[in-house]
C-alpha cells in the first residue's frame, strides 16, 4: 500500500511513503476560491483539501501492468470538521473504488480550528455545469444556457495549457454568440518535490478527477444557492463506458461519469454540505454524435477549439489531439457522422493511412482493433445477450434498455463513418 501524509500548515507526522504539503507540492484551489467568493469556511477548506489530496495521490501512484493494474492507496488528511466528515469516509472510499478500481483508505484526523456552523445560503432554483472544455460540456452549456439564464460554469484546470485555453476560448466564443455565462476556473494540482521528493505525474489516467470536479461544482453551487442541479454532462458511451474487450475490464476502464458514481457523490455532498443536491447527467442515454449535433447546429466553427484527448498535455505545438486514443476515435466518429470533415488538429491519422501489422507498441492499431471488435459485437448480439455479456448494465441508476439502444445506435454511426476508410475495412468484417 502506498501511503500519503497530508499537511496543511501544521506539523503532522506519520510513517508514510509520501508527504503532500499545501503550498509546497499541493495546490488545493483555495486562492482561486477566495478571489471569487471571499474567505472560505473551514468545511469548504476541508473539502478542497480532501479532493485535491485524492487527485494528487492518484496522479503520483503509478499503475503496474496487466494483473498488477489495481493499486492500494492510503491517505492521512487533517480536517477541522472531523465530526461531520469522518462518518462519510466509507462512502468516499466506495466512490473512489468505483472511479479508479483501486483500494482506497481515507483517514481523517481532527485538527484545531473552528468547525463550520450551519450556514443558511439563499436556496434558489439554478443550474451549475461542470465545464471541462470538451464537446459534451459545451453542448450542455449551449442547450441549458439558451433555456436557463441561471446557468453558471465551473472548470478545473491543472498545468495542461491545452485544456485551460480551451475552457477560456470556449466561454469567449459562447459570449460572442450571445451566451454570457458566469465562468469560474480553479487551479488544483500538485508538483514535484516537497519533504518526500514527490514525483507528481507518474500516472496519467486521472480517474479520480471527477471527485475533485464535483466537489468544486458543489461548493460553487452552494455559494450561488443552486441546489436543484449540478450537471456533469457526458455522452452515454463514455459515461457507462462498457469495456471494449475482455482485456479492458477492471482498472483498464474508467467510470469518471458513471451513474453509480454520480449517485454516490450526490449522497456524499448532500450530507457533507447539508444541502439536498441533485447531480445528474443529461446525456447518459445519448451517443457522442447525438450530443455533438447540438454543437454543430449552434456553431460548427467552435468544434476545433474543444478538447477530448486524454493525452493533450503531452503533445507538440499546434497539435491538440493525439489521434490514437479511444476518446479521439469516439470524437472523430461523432463529428464525421454529421460533418464532411473534422478539422481537429490530430497528431496522427490512424484512419487515412496504412494502419500496419499487429504490434504491442502500435497504440492506434490496437485501439481501432478493440473498438471495431466492440462495434461488431454490439451489432450482432441481442439486447438479452448484451445484458449477459456486460453484467454491469444491471444497475438501478440508469435505464439498461435505453443504454443498450444507445450503444446500438452508436454501432450504426461508427460503421457508417469507419466504412469510408479502406484501411479499416478488415477490422469491421
Amino acid at each position: 500500500m502506498i501511503s500519503y501524509l497530508v499537511r496543511r500548515g501544521g506539523n503532522e507526522h506519520g510513517n508514510c511513503n509520501h508527504v503532500l504539503e499545501v503550498g509546497t507540492n499541493l495546490i488545493t484551489g483555495e486562492d482561486d476560491f477566495k478571489k471569487e467568493f471571499g474567505p472560505l469556511t473551514s468545511l469548504e477548506a476541508d473539502l478542497l483539501l480532501l479532493s485535491a489530496s485524492v487527485f494528487a495521490a492518484d496522479r503520483a501512484t503509478a499503475r503496474g501492468h496487466r494483473e498488477d493494474l489495481a493499486r492500494r492507496i492510503e491517505l492521512h488528511i487533517p480536517v477541522v470538521n472531523a465530526l461531520r466528515l469522518q462518518p462519510l469516509t466509507r462512502k468516499i472510499e466506495e466512490i473512489l473504488r468505483k472511479l479508479s478500481n483501486d483500494a482506497w483508505r481515507v483517514n481523517l484526523k481532527q485538527v484545531s480550528g473552528n468547525p463550520e456552523e450551519d450556514i443558511k445560503y439563499a436556496q434558489e432554483y439554478g443550474r451549475t455545469l461542470l465545464f471541462s472544455g470538451g464537446l459534451d460540456s459545451l453542448a450542455a452549456a449551449i442547450e441549458f444556457g439558451e433555456k436557463d439564464k441561471t446557468l453558471q460554469l465551473v472548470s478545473h484546470k491543472t498545468r495542461n495549457r491545452t485544456t485551460d485555453q480551451a475552457q477560456i476560448n470556449l466561454t469567449s466564443e459562447l459570449k460572442g454568440c450571445g451566451l454570457n455565462l458566469p465562468h469560474y476556473q480553479f487551479f488544483v494540482s500538485s508538483r514535484d518535490g516537497g519533504p518526500s521528493q514527490l514525483e507528481h505525474a507518474l500516472e496519467n489516467t486521472q480517474r479520480t478527477r471527477s471527485f475533485l470536479f464535483l466537489v468544486l461544482g458543489a461548493l460553487v453551487a452552494r455559494r450561488a444557492g443552486h441546489v436543484e442541479v449540478v450537471y456533469l454532462a457526458e455522452n452515454g458511451q463514455m459515461a457507462i463506458h462498457l469495456p471494449l474487450t475482455q482485456g479492458r475490464i477492471g482498472a483498464l476502464s474508467t467510470h469518471t461519469a458513471h451513474p453509480d458514481v454520480l449517485v454516490g457523490m450526490e449522497s456524499f455532498l448532500s450530507e457533507a454540505l447539508g444541502i439536498p443536491f441533485k447531480i445528474s447527467n443529461p446525456y447518459v442515454h445519448l451517443t457522442k454524435a447525438e450530443v455533438v449535433k447540438k454543437v454543430i447546429d449552434f456553431s460548427p466553427d467552435i468544434i476545433p477549439i474543444t478538447n477530448s484527448c486524454w493525452r493533450s498535455a503531452r503533445l507538440g505545438a499546434g497539435i491538440t489531439h493525439c489521434g490514437e486514443c479511444i476518446p479521439c476515435f469516439i470524437r472523430r466518429i461523432a463529428i464525421e457522422h454529421s460533418m464532411s470533415e473534422d478539422s481537429t488538429a490530430y497528431g496522427k491519422d490512424c484512419w487515412g493511412e496504412e494502419i500496419g501489422q499487429p504490434d504491442s507498441a502500435n497504440t492506434g492499431r490496437r485501439n481501432i482493433a478493440d473498438l471495431a471488435e466492440f462495434i461488431v459485437r454490439i451489432e450482432r448480439l441481442s439486447t438479452e445477450e448484451i445484458m449477459s455479456e456486460w453484467p454491469e448494465l444491471h444497475s438501478s441508476n440508469f435505464n439498461p434498455d435505453k443504454v443498450v439502444a444507445m450503444y446500438k445506435r452508436f454501432s450504426q454511426e461508427a460503421r457508417t463513418v469507419l466504412s469510408r476508410y479502406s484501411a479499416l475495412e478488415p477490422f469491421l468484417s
